[in-house]
């Protein structure tokens, strides 16, 4: 059911969950900038190389929450795509690493935003613009 903006809660949701993504892996980008610099890493090229990469992904994130919110239809692909990438990404933590704290809720926001993005009222939504 539409809101008064015409934008249907589930695509609301799916944007705030893109760009509360986006704010974790800025955290993380954050987290690895910090660690380099106070403990000197295996090599900083890939250290630093690293932090710009999930800086880079966390805008892009934030960028993309906000077109979902919008209703942009240029932000639904990168948005899924970003999901898929995310997957290898919490498994990993969850399971090989073993550490299900960081693992598992990275599972449920991807698990959460691709059902969002797959209701009836957000497929319309982004089919009428």
């Amino acid at each position: 059911m539409p809101e008064q903006s015409g934008v249907p809660r589930a695509v609301r949701l799916a944007g705030l969950l893109a760009v509360v993504e986006g704010a974790g892996v800025l955290l993380a980008a954050a987290a690895l900038g910090v660690a380099t610099a106070l403990e000197p890493p295996e090599s900083y090229g890939r250290a630093l190389f690293g932090a710009f990469i999930l800086l880079a992904a966390g805008l892009l994130l934030l960028r993309t929450g906000l077109g979902i919110a919008r209703v942009e239809r240029w932000a639904r692909a990168p948005v899924v795509v970003a999901q898929v990438l995310l997957v290898p990404v919490g498994y990993t933590l969850a399971v090989t690493a073993q550490l299900p704290l960081y693992g598992v809720p990275i599972l449920a926001l991807v698990a959460a935003e691709v059902c969002l993005l797959l209701t009836p009222e957000a497929r319309l939504a982004f089919l009428d613009r």
